[in-house]
């Protein structure tokens, strides 16, 4: 039996149900949530009709959460020293009355192409990305976020966002 090609829409091959938009959306949360996984600790991600603080989830800590704004694109390269991004006056307005840390994390894709996004080989499977980020409360009232590429996510990152919450609950010395 011969299998006929796939039938093209314009988001794609017949069986794609995400925008090209929709899809790096959904990237970049699972990304985020990859590396909040490998820090041993859960991601929430906020219900899109419910994003009224600016936030599209938690980073979940056992004290209180972390919020995070996560954007991913293929606009920027990963090289290079920083990243702006464009800010609305009322994310800032949501982030400024957080007493919790407040995170902006810009996912960048290598590709723009869909399917290079994540690169699968006989030694694993390796995804064509990097997550950098800011902390945006408490912050001018630019209207652009610059994120410093020296402050990329990892492990290490989300265990000093963990001492970042607790300190919102010691008292100062």
């Amino acid at each position: 039996m011969t299998v006929p090609p796939p039938r093209e829409t314009s988001n794609g091959p017949a069986f794609v149900t995400l925008s090209h938009s929709g899809a790096k959306g959904r990237f970049g949360v699972s990304y985020i949530r990859s590396i909040a996984s490998q820090a041993g600790v859960g991601f929430t991600e906020t219900s899109p009709d419910e994003d009224v603080l600016a936030v599209d989830g938690t980073i979940d800590f056992a004290i209180a959460s972390a919020r995070v704004q996560v954007k991913c694109t293929s606009q920027f390269t990963i090289s290079g020293n920083s990243a702006t991004w464009k800010s609305e006056v009322h994310w800032r307005e949501q982030w400024g009355q957080s007493l919790l840390p407040v995170y902006f994390v810009v996912v960048i894709l290598d590709f723009d192409e869909r399917r290079r996004w994540i690169e699968h080989h006989p030694g694993g499977t390796d995804h064509k990305a990097a997550a950098f980020w800011v902390r945006v409360n408490g912050v001018d009232s630019e209207n652009k976020i610059r994120i410093p590429k020296s402050q990329r996510l990892t492990v290490d990152v989300i265990e000093q966002w963990h001492r970042e919450v607790e300190a919102c609950f010691t008292p100062a010395a």
